[in-house]
């Protein structure tokens, strides 16, 4: 058997918050100033973070606005 975490498993620890990868990630994207935020990695959307962000890829997502395109 392989020690490799199963898909259902890494899924629930980005989920949970337990995944220190994503957890590192969301806090870093927190320090950006920004009042609207993606609600999944809190990408902002406003203000000079989102120019940062669109370079990146995470744009809002046409379908709804609450979440990134990522």
């Amino acid at each position: 058997m392989s020690s490799e975490p199963t898909n259902e498993e890494l899924w629930r620890a980005v989920i949970s918050g337990e995944n220190p990868v994503w957890r590192k990630g969301w806090r870093l994207r927190r320090m950006i100033p920004s009042t609207h935020r993606c609600k999944n990695c809190n990408a902002p959307f406003d203000g000079i973070g989102a120019l940062f962000m669109r370079l990146t890829g995470r744009g809002t997502y046409n379908r709804n606005p609450r979440f990134c395109d990522f």
